[in-house]
């Protein structure tokens, strides 16, 4: 199985910049059977396959024109499609399903974790969250309702962990952590619990890079692409980095 995981920082088809026509065919080169994208528009991905995307998150003009925080793409067909996940999640930034290749069945879950400054900022008034909040909230969610409704729904027999699946999309974390967050911070410590026993590939990759893939430990990584956030003739793509990584069964 193909993973492509990127943030296309709402690149659309009627911009001047030449972004969205860029990421788009850049995308249907690295071939993948499954696509997560963040703060995209849903015509980003190919043409062929299923598209699914999150609910209204809030970000305002960018969705009011089409743009979800998460969008999925399957090469077969979704089935199980999930956009809540928890009600103690943030909003819109949430979407679980399920694909079959081969005869198996992959579960795939994309989301966009808030980022430090989520819903700061002093307009929200009485909703206005502390720094973090909206990511230790998400993180919560996933450790105390997400994951285990998942390990009983999607599990190996006698052992209790997931099987085939996987969660990728917008960490908006630093993956050891450095700075973003600090590494004795609580949104850091909440997100070790959130994927204790999950391998994280993308952990290490560089310190700007936050756009993480974290696969159950049945599966292993065959071969792993970063994405580069300019293109080869110095036009910028998106704000943020990708990454294609090919997986497999460790049985396979």
């Amino acid at each position: 199985m193909r993973i492509l995981n990127w943030n296309t920082q709402w690149a659309s088809p009627s911009g001047r910049s030449g972004r969205f026509d860029n990421a788009k065919a850049l995308i249907e080169t690295h071939d993948p059977d499954i696509i997560c994208l963040t703060e995209a528009r849903p015509e980003t991905m190919p043409d062929s396959g299923q598209t699914i995307a999150s609910e209204i998150s809030g970000a305002g003009n960018m969705e009011n024109r089409g743009g979800r925080k998460v969008v999925l793409w399957s090469r077969y067909r979704w089935t199980n499609v999930d956009t809540v996940g928890s009600p103690n999640l943030p909003q819109g930034r949430f979407i679980k399903a399920t694909t079959r290749a081969d005869n198996e069945e992959w579960t795939i879950i994309g989301m966009c974790i808030p980022y430090a400054h989520y819903r700061n900022h002093k307009k929200w008034g009485g909703e206005r969250k502390a720094l973090w909040q909206g990511a230790c909230e998400y993180l919560d969610a996933l450790s105390g309702d997400v994951l285990p409704r998942l390990i009983l729904d999607v599990f190996l027999p006698y052992s209790k962990e997931p099987y085939r699946a996987i969660m990728l999309g917008d960490f908006n974390l630093q993956i050891p952590a450095y700075n973003y967050p600090y590494p004795n911070s609580a949104v850091n410590h909440k997100r070790k619990e959130a994927f204790d026993n999950w391998l994280i590939p993308t952990a290490g990759i560089s310190r700007h890079f936050i756009d993480h893939v974290a696969m159950s430990s049945d599966l292993r990584v065959e071969t792993l692409q970063f994405i580069s956030n300019v293109a080869l003739d110095g036009a910028p793509l998106s704000d943020h980095s990708g990454v294609v990584i090919d997986v497999a069964h460790k049985d396979d």
